[in-house]
């Protein structure tokens, strides 16, 4: 069924939110929600198995079963960025999506383990239910550089690949301490506001600090760092 209707106004107020995607988390917004990917982790292991078992057999119903079995993975998977998708949607404070541009990312050496996961995993598809989500409610869909926002400090700007240890993120300048993925969706949604801010104001001030020297404890800012350092106190938010 094919149907018109007119796109609304684009929104003009509103808060502006940065959306990490990774594997363990289908995605992780600057504002602290977690929205957890184990289910279509979980899912990928079980398929994989069957068609191992099934590609083992060679018959013909074996090749069948492993056709059912791939719609099967790839409803799934979609289903979930469905509600995923529709869930950063329909928060109506927020007017703006900022998400990292992924583009070549499957072409990079990471190791066998990694590659596999990152060729599997459906970046663009979540982006492309995203736009289509955020223009019927008149919001925007944005993209930044994707360099450095896992290694740079949300608090202080300091990038330094050390300071990302698995998924726990310890700035040795500022001793700031956070979520690793948390705290590349603060980055993603600081890089957006500098690139599209012609002028300093206070919300880019709160972006970018002013350096107190190299082993200054930064206080929270108004806009980006007002996240208690032990995110064990902020459990993380997740379901589909």
């Amino acid at each position: 069924m094919v149907y018109e209707t007119e796109t609304p106004q684009i929104k003009t107020e509103g808060r502006i939110i940065g959306i990490d995607r990774g594997i363990k988390h289908l995605a992780v917004t600057s504002d602290g929600k977690f929205f957890s990917s184990s289910g279509i982790r979980a899912n990928q292991r079980r398929y994989l198995h069957n068609r191992k078992t099934l590609q083992a057999k060679g018959t013909r119903s074996a090749k069948r079963r492993i056709k059912a079995i791939s719609g099967k993975e790839k409803r799934f998977s979609r289903d979930v960025n469905h509600q995923v998708s529709k869930k950063l949607v329909n928060q109506d404070d927020v007017r703006v999506f900022v998400l990292e541009d992924l583009k070549g990312i499957r072409g990079k050496r990471k190791g066998k383990r990694l590659n596999k996961s990152i060729s599997s995993w459906p970046f663009y598809q979540f982006a492309t239910f995203l736009e289509y989500k955020a223009e019927q409610c008149g919001k925007t869909v944005a993209y930044v550089d994707a360099r450095y926002t896992s290694q740079k400090c949300s608090c202080c700007k300091v990038i330094l690949k050390e300071n990302r240890n698995k998924s726990r993120y310890q700035c040795k300048s500022c001793k700031f301490s956070i979520h690793a993925d948390w705290n590349a969706a603060i980055n993603i949604k600081d890089n957006h506001i500098l690139s599209s801010t012609p002028k300093v104001s206070e919300e880019q001030a709160a972006v970018n600090p002013p350096l107190r020297g190299r082993n200054a404890n930064y206080e929270a800012s108004l806009n980006v760092s007002t996240h208690v350092s032990d995110t064990s106190l902020r459990p993380c938010a997740g379901g589909y």
